[in-house]
């Protein structure tokens, strides 16, 4: 019963686990609120029993009970970003407090370099690069003040090192994190990507699908989708070859591309299907685009091949809509363009799209 619960409570929101990227930063974002909760409540009894220091262990309250709302904040609404600033400014500021309240002790200053550490896979090399800099200027300050306060021997040589230790520790967790966060950038792409076309796949379609129908929600906005089938694709495999039919599909692929607008997705959705989101467009103007696509795709000579056409489904989503029965309606109406003759469009009904 116990084990469940734990791992419930470590596991980060599902919202994140299609992007390995996002993935491991809720995930280390979780564990460090977790623990930060854990050890200021830990220091703050400790202040407050052994050490009788009651403002400190108030103060350490609070910064718990705030890290408490981040922490319900994150796992409610699935956000990072605040959070994260959260979570690595407590980390921060318990660092210094452990320089200044050592008075000098060289030890404290080895913990320096648990910082970007902790900031560099929770924020991205850009933005922990930004707060380790800050970090670095608070070390800078700590220092300033010591050398009036404290009995510090030989500060200039204690100061040096530090920096030493500050610029090439973080300069190795930096290179060693944006080398990671490429690799990982990369390995997305390549499993959202069709490998023939280097258009997005049937995956990345699925996301970016989803996000449109929420934006469509949230904002009461309508966009469009386009299904295009290559007419007569299983003849030209037939009759031409693999390899021209591959051809072709990358042909097709390059020429949708330059026809979209930079906001549109466009996805290949299956063997010779692609499919095109257009986010902020009615239902009439996406039928003038898809009339405008047959017209290109008729006009464009394709290698080895006498005459390529399709047959193209549109159709508008509009607030209030069902997703189920919008793709369905698309896809039926892909099919009665099919059965009409090819080389043509057909339009949804409205009736079929409603909710």
């Amino acid at each position: 019963m116990l084990m469940p619960s734990l791992k419930r409570l470590l596991a980060p929101p599902q919202h994140f686990a299609q992007d390995p990227l996002l993935f491991h930063r809720a995930q280390l974002l979780n564990f460090s609120l977790l623990a930060l909760i854990a050890v200021m409540t830990t220091a703050a009894l400790f202040n407050l029993i052994v050490l009788g220091d009651s403002t400190l262990a108030r103060i350490q309250l609070a910064m718990v009970a705030t890290i408490l709302l981040a922490l319900w904040h994150f796992r409610r609404r699935a956000s990072l970003q605040g959070p994260a600033w959260l979570a690595s400014s407590c980390a921060g500021a318990m660092l210094l407090y452990l320089i200044i309240h050592a008075r000098g002790d060289s030890s404290p200053y080895l913990m320096l370099l648990l910082y970007p550490l902790f900031a560099y896979p929770l924020h991205g090399p850009r933005a922990a690069t930004l707060a380790y800099l800050v970090f670095v200027a608070a070390v800078l300050a700590v220092f300033a003040y010591g050398w009036v306060h404290w009995d510090v021997v030989n500060p200039a040589r204690k100061l040096f090192n530090t920096l030493v230790a500050l610029v090439v520790g973080g300069g190795i967790i930096y290179y060693y994190e944006h080398t990671r966060e490429e690799a990982l950038n990369r390995v997305r792409i390549l499993s959202m990507t069709d490998p023939l076309t280097g258009l997005w796949n049937r995956t990345m379609f699925d996301e970016m699908l989803a996000h449109e129908i929420a934006t469509t929600q949230r904002h009461q906005r309508c966009f469009s989708l386009i299904l295009l089938d290559i007419d007569h694709f299983k003849h030209i495999n037939d009759t031409l070859g693999h390899d021209v039919g591959d051809t072709i599909l990358r042909e097709l692929a390059q020429l949708l591309s330059t026809r979209r607008r930079a906001s549109d997705g466009l996805a290949r959705w299956g063997g010779e299907e692609f499919a095109l989101i257009l986010p902020d467009t009615s239902r009439q103007q996406a039928e003038q685009l898809a009339c405008d696509l047959l017209e290109t795709i008729r006009a464009h000579r394709f290698p080895h091949a006498e005459r390529v056409t399709a047959s193209l489904g549109v159709g508008t989503f509009c607030p209030g809509n069902d997703r189920a029965t919008f793709f369905r309606a698309i896809d039926q109406a892909l099919y009665r363009a099919k059965r009409q003759g090819r080389d043509r469009h057909a339009m949804t009904d409205d009736e079929q799209t409603a909710d």
